[in-house]
């Protein structure tokens, strides 16, 4: 699961708790770029990087971006500006920018373009990110942490194809929360990507936004700002910078679930996945009353299996299964336990990862063992109010709201598969009518966003508010809901037992 680099602040503070290797300089790790030039590349490039404050309504958080126009153009990612009220720019030198615009903005590829009112200002030269071939060094530069100027080396391990239709570079550079927007260089000192994202379950697996997507933006921008930024009150630097303690601080604030109707309630869905394979998923939420007394507990179990038709008898071949129990407080849906388990078929046999997670006196506790095999023990920190990811999903569809129409909720929660903390973001965009389960029914039609990744989910009008349609941004993948029960018949998808 590929995250954001999340900007570093208040709201954003579950973040600061990955268990991530700290980002290292460059005289602490080896190094494939002769040391000469990385001290020289270091001391030349680095005066163009920023550390970006960025204030939202309800938050705080820092980022990274970097000038390439001397006259005040930065670039830096969409997600790190998202929402912004006001934002501060702040330099290598000392000097600081609290006016600050908005120029042009791409959320798909997770692009931002800035505007501050700089002359003179030093820039990074931009290469060709179509030219970079996998296995060249690059150095990241960038504020992880909000640990200004930190730079990292490692080499482009990987191009990948995102389904929304656009690429992105993987690095192996080190880097953490705070270096999104952060800038890519090649030896020569030209800036190859924008830091992005990492899959937190991996060593080093990073993901950096290809810079020739940011120059199609720039030689396209507009005469107006598309946002101009409220100037910034607080001109300390330090204050803004500080991490604020967790122990003060309620993620989901404000938000009340209605979970009257979910005893017993049975989704089941399919999608076609092309090449003759389908994937069949069941969901089904218990209600669990303790003997004795004692808070009533809510269980999410999913069971998936994905199969293919093989010839010329027609025989199903499974590929893939995957469990996962999930178990929250009834009341506010705070996270108790997740275990889950994934096979899969590989030319070397059937592979396997696997998570146990238990949540207690505030920390996350467990392993997860990931596609590698390889065991991580997980003991941290999670603020009260954080949700199970697995839950985001019910959360929305118990939502207790008068109208969700035009709205945007986002939802902090915890991936037990990673062991890391995410921001999902539902933006409703309005009210229509499809084809669910043989019946015209009234949904509504959201957009379901997650670092890079977007879906369009539609789920019923009224609690819980089943997603009956989900559709990836670029129509690769679409799952339907095929059947939705009250009461669960004991049945299961072919392959499982109760074991």
């Amino acid at each position: 699961m590929r995250r954001p680099l999340r900007p570093n602040g208040a709201a954003m503070l579950c973040a600061a708790l990955l268990a991530i290797t700290p980002t290292r300089l460059f005289g602490q790790q080896d190094s494939v770029i002769p040391p000469g030039t990385l001290e020289q590349l270091a001391e030349r490039s680095a005066r163009a990087v920023v550390l970006i404050d960025v204030r939202t309504s309800a938050d705080s958080r820092q980022g990274s971006g970097f000038v390439v126009d001397p006259d005040g153009i930065i670039i830096t990612n969409h997600h790190v500006m998202r929402d912004a009220r006001t934002a501060r720019v702040k330099f290598p030198s000392g000097d600081v920018y609290d006016r600050v615009m908005i120029l042009a903005r791409d959320e798909r590829r997770d692009i931002a373009i800035l505007r501050i009112a700089g002359y003179n200002l030093p820039t990074l030269p931009m290469g060709d990110s179509d030219s970079v071939r996998i296995g060249t060094p690059i150095v990241l530069i960038g504020s992880p942490l909000g640990l200004e100027n930190t730079v990292s080396t490692g080499i482009v391990s990987g191009r990948r194809q995102e389904p929304a239709g656009f690429q992105l570079l993987q690095v192996t550079a080190p880097a953490s929360r705070g270096s999104s927007g952060g800038a890519v260089l090649g030896a020569d000192g030209r800036v190859v990507g924008i830091a992005a994202s990492q899959l937190g379950a991996g060593q080093n697996l990073n993901f950096a936004v290809p810079i020739n997507y940011a120059r199609g933006m720039i030689e396209n921008l507009g005469q107006e700002p598309e946002t101009v930024l409220q100037a910034t009150t607080n001109t300390s630097s330090e204050s803004a910078a500080r991490p604020i303690s967790s122990s003060v601080t309620r993620a989901n604030p404000g938000m009340t679930f209605d979970v009257a109707n979910l005893r017993g309630l049975v989704v089941d869905s399919e999608v076609d996945l092309g090449d003759e394979r389908r994937q069949q998923t069941r969901i089904t939420y218990r209600v669990i009353e303790r003997v004795g007394g004692g808070p009533t507990r809510l269980e999410r179990y999913y069971e998936s299996e994905t199969t293919r038709t093989t010839e010329p008898f027609g025989t199903q071949q499974t590929l893939m299964r995957e469990r996962r129990r999930t178990i929250v407080l009834l009341d506010g849906l705070e996270p108790i336990s997740s275990e889950g388990e994934i096979a899969w078929m590989t030319s070397n046999g059937w592979q396997e990862a696997r998570h146990d997670i238990r949540f207690e006196g505030g920390r996350a506790v467990g392993i997860v063992a990931d596609t590698a095999a390889l065991t991580t023990e997980i003991d941290r920190e999670v603020p009260p109010g954080v949700l199970l990811r697995d839950i985001r999903d019910l959360a929305f569809a118990t939502l207790n709201a008068d109208s969700l129409i035009g709205r945007s909720v986002e939802f902090t929660t915890f991936d037990p598969r990673t062991g890391t903390i995410v921001e999902d973001r539902y933006d409703v965009l309005g009210q229509e009518t499809i084809d669910v389960v043989g019946e015209q029914t009234e949904v509504l039609r959201v957009n379901v966003a997650s670092g890079l990744i977007n879906q369009t989910v539609f789920f019923m009008l009224e609690p819980p508010r089943v997603a009956v349609l989900r559709v990836t941004q670029d129509g690769s993948r679409t799952e339907r809901t095929t059947r939705i029960q009250r009461d669960s018949d004991g049945q299961q998808p072919p392959g499982f037992d109760d074991s």
